[in-house]
């Protein structure tokens, strides 16, 4: 990719020291992208294959995909569906949370976390976070439990899995749920044992952005058997029998046997998601090389600090997101976005905590000082490109961005 200037290493200045915001010349001369989906031979074949069959609803595809899916996250089952929202909110019902209940969970993450829990009919309380890891603090999810809490669902944020047993432990003692929001987790462990694999169930996000991609889907795993038919009865209308069981010479009759929703998944986006999750060891190497390499490179500028999961975890490494250090820059997160974009560098903010949404503090009446840690952390968190298409350039570009601006504008 040709750049306005010639490429030095990260940790030398170049000859005009001033941001492109301040007016120096751009790091690179075109945007590096915040994140890309890496797509090939395998997911077109793959689709045009389904698109010669005829059959591009909810089909062979689908359970090849749920069987292959469960059996790299080590549970009995997989049902895939349209999102990790539907996933979700399916299982909050098959677990009967509904009105009257309570599910505690973080107050960094994405809204989709606590819509689940309201389109389910329960009410969503929001715990504060670990300052360093950002995920749902143990201690304050304990806080938190009244008689009228079924359930806890701790985020695994940035592919860091959350610090589990602490959970199944609280879970336990009270005789609550244990849900895991694996949105961001494909392929992170935990103590050897997989996310999704690590709670009562779990539901993953297979959107374009994610470490697999299904383009837009979800999938669900757990080791629950007596929920798999309601899971799959209630994705698709309530309807007992889907179409690819009800074809060929003998027609079978359907019943609606309960209240449901469209959330099935079809052959086509499942195809995709076996090409997708075959490639998902490489995926993982190369995302975990930038990982590494971004925090041996950051190590270098003493205003940043990259977050991180438990020791005993091994992280999927789908985002990379840094807090600035209290104090040390003159200027504040928005305005670091803005330098870096005007550096054509992408960029991302997971998560501004949900009581700063207007949507949060209508709904539930939850303000950011009901959460400290959560609101000033991020205020102060932003993410910096990771995907499987950027080379070792790419970042350095992105490091030495970092570098200029942290020069320029420190405290």
């Amino acid at each position: 990719m040709p750049k306005f200037v010639k490429r030095v290493l990260p940790g030398e200045l170049r000859s005009d020291p001033r941001p492109a915001l301040e007016g120096g010349t751009p790091i690179r001369s075109q945007l590096l992208s915040f994140a890309r989906p890496e797509l090939g031979r395998e997911e077109e074949e793959a689709v045009i294959e389904v698109l010669r069959t005829g059959w591009l609803g909810t089909g062979p595809r689908v359970a090849e995909f749920e069987r292959a899916f469960a059996a790299r996250v080590g549970t009995a089952h997989a049902v895939a569906t349209t999102s990790w929202t539907a996933g979700m909110h399916l299982l909050l019902r098959a677990f009967d949370i509904g009105p009257g209940a309570e599910v505690i969970t973080t107050a960094i993450t994405f809204p989709a976390t606590m819509n689940a829990v309201l389109h389910a009919g329960a009410r969503p309380v929001l715990a504060d976070v670990d300052p360093e890891r950002l995920t749902l603090d143990p201690k304050c999810a304990a806080a938190a439990i009244t008689p009228r809490t079924r359930a806890i669902l701790p985020v695994h944020l940035y592919g860091w899995p959350c610090a589990m047993d602490d959970f199944r432990a609280l879970a336990e003692r009270y005789g609550l749920v244990l849900l895991e929001d694996a949105a961001q987790a494909a392929g992170a462990t935990y103590r050897g044992r997989a996310a999704g694999s690590l709670g009562d169930a779990a539901s993953f996000s297979l959107y374009v952005t994610k470490n697999i991609t299904t383009g837009e889907g979800g999938m669900i795993t757990t080791d629950r058997g007596d929920l798999v038919g309601r899971l799959r009865i209630e994705r698709l209308h309530g309807v007992d029998l889907d179409a690819s069981k009800r074809s060929g010479h003998a027609y079978a009759h359907w019943e609606a046997v309960s209240l449901g929703w469209k959330y099935n998944m079809g052959d086509l986006a499942a195809a995709i998601g076996l090409a997708q999750l075959a490639k998902l060891p490489r995926f993982l190497e190369r995302r975990r090389a930038l990982d590494a390499r971004y925090r041996r490179l950051l190590a270098q500028i003493p205003a940043l600090a990259p977050v991180s999961g438990p020791h005993d975890a091994e992280t999927a490494a789908h985002l990379f997101p840094v807090l600035i250090r209290p104090g040390a820059l003159r200027i504040d997160r928005d305005m670091l976005l803005k330098a870096l974009l005007a550096e054509n560098v992408g960029v991302g903010v997971h998560f501004r905590a949900l009581p700063f949404h207007r949507h949060v503090r209508d709904t539930l009446g939850i303000g950011p000082e009901v959460v400290p840690v959560a609101s000033d952390t991020s205020a102060r968190l932003f993410s910096l490109p990771l995907h499987t298409l950027m080379s070792d350039d790419d970042q350095d570009d992105v490091v030495e961005a970092l570098m200029r601006i942290a020069r320029y504008y420190a405290a």
